[in-house]
């Protein structure tokens, strides 16, 4: 038996699964007025469903400035994150249900198991490349600006 057909399928079925585990995350532009009261635009993925959170950005080797993803629940509550199977250090950032920041953990451990948390309730939290939060001067009075 040729291994010809067996390569090919093989493809196909690598390409279908990559477009199927990739396609679930919608994309969007986030705004964000800076501690500096400065616009800021990001491209970001959504996780919007247990699914999708518990995937959020693990195995991912490439985030590149300017793109993150945001969590969004219905309600808010404290939030808890680890960096389980993460290997790049990220900003995770916490938001209220206004967009109001909360607080942000920085430069996190790849592929840590401590708990990152919220200091108060929160309904949306931001991960963005490590450093992303000093660069854009993400801190106290930033305010997510496009939240419908």
């Amino acid at each position: 038996m040729s291994s010809k057909p067996l390569f090919s399928l093989s493809f196909v079925l690598f390409f279908l699964y990559s477009l199927c585990s990739s396609a679930e995350f919608l994309k969007k532009e986030l705004l964000i007025s800076n501690s500096n009261n400065e616009l800021k635009k990001f491209t970001v993925e959504v996780a919007d469903n247990d699914k999708l959170r518990s995937l959020g950005f693990m195995g991912r080797t490439d985030i590149p400035e300017g793109t993150g993803m945001l969590f969004i629940w219905n309600d808010e509550a404290y939030r808890n994150f680890w960096m389980k199977n993460t290997p790049l250090s990220l900003d995770i950032i916490f938001f209220d249900k206004n967009g109001y920041f909360i607080n942000v953990q920085e430069n996190t451990i790849p592929y840590s198991l401590d708990n990152i948390q919220s200091l108060k309730p929160s309904k949306y939290v931001l991960e963005l490349i490590a450093g992303s939060s000093k660069k854009f001067n993400l801190y106290d009075h930033s305010r997510i600006i496009n939240l419908n």
